[in-house]
């Protein structure tokens, strides 16, 4: 950790906004000799200045790329039988499915309302201070007009940003691993009936009988991390270490972009964000270093509803006939000849969630007359996680660290694993999961759940009674959610480390046990990448490894 602060300096910038700005945002900026910058200014919205200036220089097509997709315009400028592929789940959306997907969290003021909401469930003030001087750093980079890649060079999509946008990409990453893998299973989720039906209904059987156990990891690209944080009883200095090794694409919208933020006296952290996120997302503080790893809880559940006769938009709970929730939403959409159309789709929402056909482009949801299906999502209200990561990067222990999750319970889709100076390591699966226990999963599956449980370990749960809503623990900060209480976590002086099982052999002299199969599974063969990892661990701390000593140094980590 003390030598990952030393830079080779090769180009300093000042950076001051033009005009009104000018005396808002001032901020320096220092590239290394692999041109990582370090960005140090007084405040935090000066910092957020420099970052998106800075990233903005590296990377504006990805960024403008990313921008069109939230704002529901791909189809008006790329069309809309086009498609793209969301690298950090590996899918890939169709682009007007896409846009009435985005559109349609616009037209009900998702953001609005989840911005609006006072801490903890909404962002601290310093975040939304911060925001609006990330949009000024990015529209000052483009009042220059130097962009020179080809990819978007001259592209009217590539266009000045407003703080809206800001957190649109916010919340499609706290989507990625729940509705995100299924944008065209919510925005192209309409009924079907009579032949249709039937066809879609034998899709369905055909696609289940062909899943296999750990479908649901592969399907999303097997993506993945490892990572190891020792404590002083592990390292042969006494000291914490910490090795990540995430597994997130090379290029995309989903690759990490390394920076050093600075706020003297207040702030010094370093490390890896994606692309919009001017917050250190993996990366180390003075005395405290963490990372993620994709955890195995999952993040939603679809619900099975029975559509009422003759009405496929109205369905029945508890026997009493309920109304979906109609949004019309309009997108623009590019023709061959270059001219723009409009075209309109009504989506719609039960009490669970918005509707849904397919996931991860199984179709394994049909909407018939018989039986239809809505997503629950834990990260549907979920801006915690802003909060949670804005005070890690201030955080100089993992007992900080551990109280920040408690109270925020807002990491939506990873474990941590973290390590600090007094020689602790922490490992923690603490965030937004469905409150749903095993006795829930068990009283309230369906048929198709059965099948789906078995390959996906996806829990699919009877949407007809209300007795199947997800329960909320007295500790939780949000309705709907486990509670810490209900979530594993574990510190230990020797080591934790995970790479994508579940939490329960974080540390095999302590196995963590007793959890709903929302978060995990137990007492079940762990992957070879798990046990490999284990091993080269456990040889090092015992010394049989052929390597002097017992513990790890730097070096040999």
């Amino acid at each position: 950790m003390r030598r990952s602060f030393g830079f080779v300096a090769i180009v300093v910038a000042l950076i001051a906004a033009p005009g009104a700005d000018a005396a808002r945002y001032k901020v320096k900026v220092k590239r290394d000799a692999h041109g990582v910058p370090t960005i140090t200014a007084k405040n935090f919205p000066s910092v957020a200045y420099g970052y998106a200036k800075t990233i903005a220089e590296d990377n504006v097509c990805v960024l403008a790329d990313t921008y069109v997709t939230v704002r529901g315009e791909r189809s008006r400028y790329f069309g809309g039988d086009a498609g793209y592929e969301f690298r950090g789940n590996g899918t890939k959306a169709n682009n007007r499915n896409s846009d009435f997907f985005y559109k349609k969290i616009i037209a009900q003021r998702t953001i609005e309302k989840l911005r609006s909401q006072p801490p903890p469930l909404g962002p601290v003030p310093a975040i939304k201070r911060a925001v609006r001087g990330y949009v000024a750093g990015y529209n000052a980079f483009l009042r220059k007009g130097t962009i020179t890649d080809p990819a978007c060079k001259d592209a009217e999509w590539v266009k000045p940003i407003s703080v809206i946008d800001v957190y649109r990409r916010f919340y499609q990453l706290a989507l990625l691993a729940s509705a995100g893998v299924s944008i065209d299973g919510i925005g192209g989720a309409a009924p079907v009936a009579g032949r249709a039906a039937d066809s879609a209904t034998a899709t369905q059987r055909r696609t289940l009988d062909h899943l296999t156990p750990g479908s649901f990891d592969e399907l999303m690209g097997g993506i993945g991390s490892n990572a190891i944080a020792l404590g002083k009883a592990g390292t042969q200095s006494g000291n914490g270490m910490l090795l990540g090794n995430p597994h997130f694409p090379w290029d995309g919208s989903e690759r990490f972009y390394q920076s050093h933020l600075v706020i003297p006296g207040k702030v010094n952290v370093q490390g890896g964000s994606l692309y919009g996120v001017p917050l250190v997302l993996i990366g180390n503080t003075r005395n405290m270093a963490w990372s993620h790893t994709v955890s195995t809880a999952r993040r939603f559940t679809p619900y099975q509803v029975a559509p009422a006769p003759g009405d496929p938009h109205s369905y029945i709970v508890d026997g009493k006939v309920e109304a979906m929730t109609p949004t019309t939403v309009t997108i623009d959409v590019k023709q061959p000849d270059g001219s723009i159309t409009q075209e309109s789709r009504t989506l719609y929402d039960t009490r669970w969630g918005p509707m849904l056909t397919s996931i991860l482009g199984l179709p394994i949801f049909p909407w018939t007359p018989v039986a239809a299906f809505s997503l629950g999502d834990a990260n549907a209200a979920n801006f915690r996680y802003l909060n949670h990561f804005f005070f890690t990067n201030q955080a100089q222990s993992v007992k900080q660290l551990d109280r920040i999750e408690r109270k925020y319970e807002g990491i939506p889709w990873v474990n941590t694993i973290a390590a600090d100076s007094t020689g602790t390591a922490y490992y923690a699966d603490i965030g937004a999961m469905p409150n749903v226990s095993n006795e829930k999963i068990a009283a309230c599956n369906v048929t198709v759940g059965t099948v789906v449980d078995a390959a996906l370990r996806v829990q699919v749960l009877d949407g007809g009674r209300s007795a199947c809503a997800w329960d909320t623990d007295p500790d939780a900060v949000a309705p709907g959610i486990f509670g810490p209480s209900h979530m594993p976590s574990l510190f230990r002086d020797d080591y934790v480390t995970n790479s994508n099982d579940s939490y329960w052999l974080s540390n095999p002299e302590q196995p963590l046990e007793g959890f709903s199969r929302v978060i995990g599974d137990e007492r079940t063969a762990r992957a070879l990448r798990t046990r490999l990892g284990l091993r080269i661990v456990q040889q090092r701390l015992d010394g049989s490894d052929g390597l002097p000593g017992r513990g790890f140094t730097l070096k040999q980590l």
